[in-house]
């Protein structure tokens, strides 16, 4: 059974040449961190909750168990499937053993890819400039088909220990790269934005995530984690929660036009709004806030007097002296859309510099 896993044939033969002598069919069962097996067959559910320290009710076609352990704890099972032999127990016991071998051997693999991985992404995020083909290249090592391009994550883990939303993530998708960096996780998954979105459906239960657009090209992969950083901290500076897909649309669109012209964005926000800003620096005054509470309250006075803790004919004032200093007029469509504009590109100024 060494010898079968040493030639790389994985588990899969070594349960194959368990069945061959123990007279019935052997399963072997070694679930990957985070998963809870609910998607698989009953035998892997049973092992997933022993895994997980619970007391399944053993399937009635499983009629023998044998615990992978290691360290003192419960890695998987060998299960006999069926009436095997007499001594059929001592060959689940050696596959058990063997077991032992190829998680060992597992586990250096993906130690390795995760070096590797953490490599690419951590240059990938310091800036650092890697051609279009390296990047493809060193991402098929790792398992990951870049060719049709990728969406990025950016995880916040609200305290929870950020290898658990790795393993969450690549339980979804193995063929993800992803890297804990500072208290983040950070993943590049192959694929437009539908391909992602179940695993980003079951992190947004346990983290908050910022999902970048889909980039065509593995050449762009340092651009989508950087807009998805960017939407996780407009989110974490209380912009738009996951899900409010316009105000979401708009900052994506606007990352675009800042990541090739960021001069430009630059000089819209501040010929745009940068009276009114200045005027909050010199003075103390709200007028920023005000208006971009206005905007997010769908221009309701009431709301937005509660939202700044204001009356609202302060909140009427407030806007009048938007009107007077930036010569656009708040209460006009047109007008206020051009204002809601500036306000999410001196957003991305703001955490996005450009000198």
């Amino acid at each position: 059974m060494i010898e079968a896993l040493v030639a790389g044939e994985g588990l899969n033969r070594v349960g194959e040449i368990a069945a061959e002598h123990a007279g019935a069919p052997v399963g072997i069962f070694v679930p990957r961190p985070g998963t809870d097996g609910a998607t698989g067959s009953a035998a892997e559910r049973y092992v997933a909750e022993l895994v997980a320290g619970g007391d399944p009710s053993q399937p009635e076609d499983v009629t023998e168990v044998v615990p992978i352990i290691s360290a003192g704890e419960i890695q998987g099972a060998v299960l006999m499937l069926g009436a095997g032999g007499l001594d059929a127990y001592d060959y689940l016991a050696a596959a058990a053993v063997a077991s032992l071998t190829g998680i060992a051997m597992l586990n250096a693999r993906d130690d390795t890819a995760r070096s590797l991985d953490a490599s690419l992404l951590g240059e990938l995020l310091a800036g650092r400039k890697i051609r279009a083909g390296d990047v493809l290249r060193r991402a098929k090592l790792l398992g990951s088909n870049l060719s049709d391009g990728a969406v990025a994550l950016c995880i916040d883990p609200l305290g929870r220990q950020p290898g658990r939303l790795v393993a969450m993530v690549l339980s979804e998708r193995p063929d993800a790269l992803t890297e804990k960096v500072d208290k983040r996780v950070y993943a590049l998954l192959p694929g437009d934005v539908e391909a992602a979105r179940r695993a980003v459906d079951r992190l947004t239960s346990k983290a908050v995530v910022g999902v970048s657009s889909h980039y065509h090209q593995a050449g762009d992969a340092r651009l989508a984690l950087a807009e998805a950083e960017l939407l996780l901290d407009i989110a974490a500076a209380g912009g738009p929660e996951h899900g409010e897909a316009s105000a979401s649309a708009t900052f994506r669109l606007l990352f675009r036009l800042f990541a090739s012209h960021p001069e430009e964005i630059w000089r819209f926000s501040d010929s745009t709004i940068g009276a009114i800003v200045r005027h909050d620096e010199q003075n103390g005054t709200e007028l920023v806030a005000t208006l971009r509470a206005y905007q997010e309250q769908n221009c309701n006075m009431n709301l937005t007097a509660k939202a700044t803790y204001t009356h609202r004919h302060t909140v009427s004032n407030r806007l009048v002296r938007v009107q007077e200093l930036t010569g656009l007029d708040p209460f006009q469509n047109e007008d206020r859309e051009l204002l809601g504009l500036a306000l999410k590109a001196g957003r991305i100024v703001e955490l996005r510099p450009a000198h």
